[in-house]
């Protein structure tokens, strides 16, 4: 394998380690969303059993 050809190759190996960071950057992301949403409708339920049970 000439200089040329091992250049290009690294080349290839560090675009996909670059696509794979990126994509696992994405998935925290979304993780993270889902996480904060989850407390926001935790809260609201608790807010809501609480108002159900006033009107009992």
């Amino acid at each position: 394998m000439g200089p040329a050809a091992r250049q290009e190759e690294l080349a290839r190996d560090a675009a996909a380690m670059i696509r794979l960071l990126e994509t696992a950057l994405v998935l925290n992301d979304e993780q993270g969303s889902s996480t904060r949403e989850v407390e926001k409708l935790k809260a609201r339920n608790e807010k809501l059993e609480a108002k159900a049970l006033k009107l009992e």
